[in-house]
């Protein structure tokens, strides 16, 4: 089965490099974004997996903006621009391991009853999200200009004129409803094809998205949410192929796993797992290869 990997990376190069050998199952791609920020010479590792490489246009994935967007949306252009017939295409950041082996992976895909993998769910969720969060509506009905003073004092001051001025105020394009869901999912070529289109026929959706809280948790999301077509609706299971561990509903960022989380990691069906950093455990990392991936 091939694979397309769109890997979102901005430090840990050598951990980089391990996720990529792990992966590297000689019938997938890497489609690499190195955060504008990062010095890509500390990737120099990459070089040696060839061709099976392919780095894609840099931006300043800044965490809260649309900073994953762009390299997705960068990502799916340079998956088509190879003409490859990719069976499925994953969204992984650098920081990810595979917890299912190559084998194991193919497996569940080439028997599965469909082709997309992604969590979303329609907002306003007050379970999730209650009191002032209004179910997590301000993020799609408030201006988010960025995490800095001046762009959080820029955002307060707008969405302040937004209460008293209707013409001011966000809307969501095309009569669209609201959906959020985990950033990293698994799609099919027909899903990317439909992503694409939508973005070339409605440059407005993405421009909407510009000033849209954590866009990344959004942005597919509410294309599935919205969408009729009946041949991608049938191809979506909603789960997540990811496993994470979140500690609260309230922190911004997925606790880092370390070697006290490797029975958890046994006894889940995802496929993937976030987040690991080599610096504050790698034995984690090497339970996995040992325990899981027989490496």
């Amino acid at each position: 089965m091939q694979k397309a990997y769109i890997i979102m990376a901005h430090k840990l190069p050598a951990q980089l490099c391990r996720l990529i050998e792990r992966l590297n199952d000689n019938f997938s791609y890497f489609f690499i974004h190195l955060d504008k920020k990062a010095d890509s010479n500390a990737f120099k590792c990459l070089d040696k997996f060839g061709e099976k490489v392919v780095y894609i246009e840099r931006f300043d994935s800044i965490w809260g903006k649309t900073g994953i967007i762009k390299p997705l949306l960068a990502g799916f252009h340079a998956i088509k621009t190879s003409q490859l017939p990719f069976d499925r295409i994953c969204l992984l950041s650098g920081q990810d391991y595979p917890i299912k082996s190559n084998e194991a992976i193919d497996h569940f895909f080439q028997h599965s009853n469909y082709s997309v993998f992604i969590d979303f769910f329609a907002i306003p969720n007050y379970q999730k999200w209650p009191g002032s969060d209004r179910g997590g509506l301000y993020r799609v009905d408030k201006y988010y200009f960025g995490d800095k003073w001046y762009e959080l004092f820029c955002s307060r001051t707008v969405n302040f004129l937004a209460s008293g001025i209707p013409w001011l105020r966000r809307k969501i394009p095309l009569g669209m409803k609201p959906f959020t869901g985990s950033t990293w999912f698994i799609l099919d070529m027909y899903f990317l094809d439909y992503i694409l289109n939508f973005v070339k026929n409605h440059p407005e959706y993405l421009e909407f998205h510009k000033n849209t809280f954590v866009a990344d948790e959004l942005f597919v999301h509410m294309l599935i949410g919205n969408a009729t077509d009946k041949k991608l609706l049938n191809s979506v299971e909603n789960v997540e192929k990811h496993f994470i561990i979140w500690e609260s509903n309230q922190v911004a960022h997925p606790k880092a796993i370390t070697k006290s989380d490797f029975e958890a990691i046994l006894n889940t069906d995802a496929l993937f797992a976030r987040k690991f950093d080599e610096k504050l455990d790698d034995e984690i990392l090497n339970l996995i290869d040992e325990r899981i991936l027989q490496k």
